[in-house]
């Protein structure tokens, strides 16, 4: 009987919970598949599921605001016994060294602690790999900063909205704003070139040089900066780890921001911020996570030609996963032999 004692001390209560951005039913048993002999407390949120599994969560909700899946799943997969709760896209594949057993090591997490990537102020981006930021130019052709284009969704992001009263739901943005502070995360109007990016660099004949030219400049002369609607932060949201101290306030926010339909790599740092005051992100950890875009031509080539080093086979990825990496993105399991 000590030995049991012994055994369940060590091994941590969490759930892992897979974020589906589709219905796709099958890659529920190839997680579970992949997973079980890792995480024994395992659920899914799937848009839409009308089947049998019971530890398989309908909700109705844009993936583009999925931190409503996490509000509209809670009360299913909230259990007071369970220290964190570690949420994955469900093609977002873990180092498979990562397991209930280890993962508050891995992580450096207390028990109060809780994890994301990064936290980036909507004003202060920069360039660290888990948002694709695009680099702009100023009118000498001179790297000046880095601009990620869903900045612009925020200017037209409204707090209160009509059908939701939502005012007493949050804190206020006096509350939200002294929170950020205590954090260390600074709120400030937005410039022009803070949501547009400035005059980007781009092979055009010389007329359309000047028209650009000259339509950025009228635009950066007018344009008045732009205070938020709300205190705001932005971060990659495919994986996180929210601690049991702060599950509930954190889901009630995303809630919220759901109803709001603000963008869910505003929304979930934000509620997290708001929720936490302990917070771990990768660069405390010295690792990073393998993050591929696939929008332009260059970008799935070399996407591909990643992939293509595992014969697009699982098991083979999963034997020779890069040990300095903390989880690969994406990993599409419909595509992969399995």
């Amino acid at each position: 009987m000590v030995l049991k004692r012994a055994n369940s001390h060590l091994k941590s209560e969490v759930a892992l919970i897979f974020i589906f951005n589709h219905r796709y039913d099958k890659n529920i048993a190839l997680l579970e598949d992949i997973y079980k002999g890792r995480f024994s407390n395992i659920y899914h949120l799937v848009p839409f599921y009308d089947g049998p599994k019971e530890n398989v969560i309908a909700v109705y909700e844009n993936s583009y605001f999925f931190q409503g899946y996490l509000a509209q799943g809670f009360k299913y997969f909230f259990k007071e016994k369970f220290e964190h709760y570690f949420f994955v896209g469900d093609d977002l594949l873990l180092n498979p060294s990562i397991n209930e057993n280890n993962y508050k090591e891995y992580f450096k997490l207390s028990s109060e602690a809780s994890f994301i990537p990064e936290i980036f102020e909507i004003n202060n981006l920069k360039n660290n790999d888990t948002l694709r930021f695009l680099n702009v130019n100023n009118l000498l052709g001179r790297q000046k900063k880095w601009h990620w284009t869903r900045i612009r969704e925020v200017i037209n992001y409204k707090h209160w909205v009509n059908g939701i009263e939502n005012d007493k739901a949050m804190p206020s943005y006096k509350e939200a704003e002294e929170i950020f502070q205590q954090r260390g995360f600074i709120v400030k109007p937005l410039s022009y070139k803070d949501v547009y990016g400035g005059l980007f660099p781009i092979s055009l004949a010389t007329s359309e040089k000047r028209k650009q030219l000259a339509r950025f400049l009228l635009n950066l002369l007018t344009y008045k900066k732009r205070p938020l609607a709300y205190p705001l932060v932005g971060s990659y949201a495919d994986i996180l780890i929210i601690s049991n101290a702060s599950i509930k306030k954190f889901c009630h926010y995303c809630g919220v921001l759901a109803g709001n339909k603000l963008f869910v790599e505003f929304a979930i740092p934000t509620a997290l911020v708001l929720s936490s005051n302990a917070i771990v992100t990768e660069p405390q950890l010295n690792k990073r996570g393998e993050i591929y875009w696939t929008y332009t031509p260059k970008e799935a080539l070399n996407y591909q030609q990643k992939m293509e080093a595992y014969h697009y086979n699982l098991d083979e990825l999963l034997k020779n996963f890069p040990r300095d990496k903390i989880y690969i993105h994406p990993i599409k399991l419909s595509k992969w032999k399995t």
